[in-house]
């Protein structure tokens, strides 16, 4: 089941973040951090009401347990509105089960209902499944170079 996180699931949700995180650390070719720090670290993460514009946080949820997480933004910038699937996770163990398909649907209907005019995925090059993932529901691959400054 999808549905918007409710107020007193921000842990549940944090733990998740936690977990991408640490497996988001894959892509840039070093592990610096364990989970455990992560998880540690994840009580600093501002899930509800400090963070500014439209955060939407979609939870899927499986025998009573939160599974998956999709945080949409939506950022009004006076000239047109964005919106941002920026952050999905789905435990390891219910992968494959379509719920990460589930996620960016419902993410898509909110973009479509607050009349964004485009709305953005960001993923690795070797994420392969979300690349995947984000193409079957309509997403396209812009020319765009995105950089990054790391701060290690």
């Amino acid at each position: 089941m999808i549905r918007r996180m409710k107020r007193g699931e921000e842990d549940d949700v944090r733990t998740l973040y936690a977990k991408l995180s640490f497996e988001d650390q894959t892509f840039w070719r070093k592990r610096m951090k364990s989970l455990e720090e992560y998880l540690e670290e994840s009580s600093k993460i501002p899930i509800s009401g400090n963070i500014k514009g439209k955060n939407v946080i979609f939870v899927a949820e499986e025998d009573g347990e939160i599974v998956g997480f999709c945080w949409c933004t939506i950022v009004d910038r006076g000239v047109d509105k964005q919106g941002e699937v920026a952050e999905l996770y789905v435990e390891k163990e219910y992968r494959d089960r379509g719920i990460a398909r589930e996620l960016v649907e419902t993410a898509k209907q909110l973009f479509i209902n607050e009349q964004v005019e485009v709305a953005f995925a960001w993923t690795h090059h070797g994420n392969e499944a979300a690349i995947e993932l984000y193409k079957s529901a309509g997403f396209k691959e812009v020319d765009q170079l995105v950089m990054a400054f790391v701060i290690s």
